[in-house]
């Protein structure tokens, strides 16, 4: 059984999930230890397709499937249920990887401590590159942080990460959720992290910075503040079960409240 389990979510793609599997064709990890699994939700006509056409190019294990209905938290919970290997990694289906990704992650995770990787923003090509805030964080980090306030920055997204299956246990991302659920998702998880531990020879997750992504939509001012009172709420709840560290929490509510600013 391979080892990870890289997770690959995709809606409508374009050429760039081509670009994205072509990482995974390069790594210095063998490819027996790892296994892709991609999750095509949403519209399927001509994107089956291009997806079928795909598959043959490549020559690590690959298991591809569609889910009728589109959302980013449904693909990947059916991906976390349909996958069996002991670590798991998020990809989004535009993003890059280096080709010592895997290999230098999967050296430093283990079921207690999460192995990070650098991460970087860019937008046509990798022969630009511009900073991150959660590349940022890494370059400040201890190479085996146990602090859940400096590393904080790495629990807002769930990618550039090689998680061990039990760290997730039973949690899922929340669906419905436009935004926020990524962090709220590392946030349910931290209890059971004893730390972020820093890859050596600076793997890299590239951003690719493409208009239209999820995070660039105009917002909907009343569903906004919907989203918002709940994220808080919850957070208040995880706050007071004393579950949760109580300084990673509380700057979580505080991240989440300052999207206010957005829809005022």
């Amino acid at each position: 059984m391979s080892k990870i389990a890289v997770l690959i979510p995709t809606y409508r793609p374009g050429t760039y999930l081509e670009e994205c599997l072509r990482c995974f064709e390069s790594q210095t990890l063998s490819k027996e230890y790892f296994h892709v699994y991609i999750a095509l939700n949403g519209p399927s006509t001509g994107y089956k397709e291009y997806i079928d056409s795909l598959v043959s190019r490549f020559t690590f294990n690959l298991t591809y499937s569609y889910i009728e209905h589109a959302g980013v938290s449904l693909a990947r919970n059916f991906l976390i249920d349909n996958s069996v290997s002991d670590y798991i990694t998020f990809v989004d289906d535009d993003d890059l990887v280096s080709e010592n990704y895997l290999e230098e992650l999967l050296a430093v995770a283990d079921e207690q401590f999460i192995g990070i990787s650098n991460v970087k923003n860019f937008e046509d090509d990798l022969t630009n590159t511009t900073s991150n805030y959660i590349g940022s964080c890494y370059e400040s980090l201890s190479r085996v942080e146990k602090s859940l306030f400096r590393s904080r920055q790495f629990y807002s997204s769930p990618c550039a990460k090689l998680i061990h299956r039990s760290l997730i246990s039973e949690n899922r991302f929340k669906v419905g959720l436009a935004l926020g659920e990524d962090s709220l998702f590392m946030s349910e998880l931290s209890n059971r992290v004893s730390g972020v531990v820093k890859a050596s020879n600076n793997p890299t997750y590239f951003v690719r910075q493409r208009v239209g992504s999820a995070t660039r939509k105009k917002l909907n001012r009343i569903l906004e503040i919907k989203r918002i009172s709940y994220l808080v709420l919850t957070y208040i709840k995880m706050l007071v079960s004393f579950r949760y560290n109580l300084l990673f929490i509380l700057t979580r509510i505080l991240a989440t409240l300052m999207h206010f600013r957005r829809i005022l």
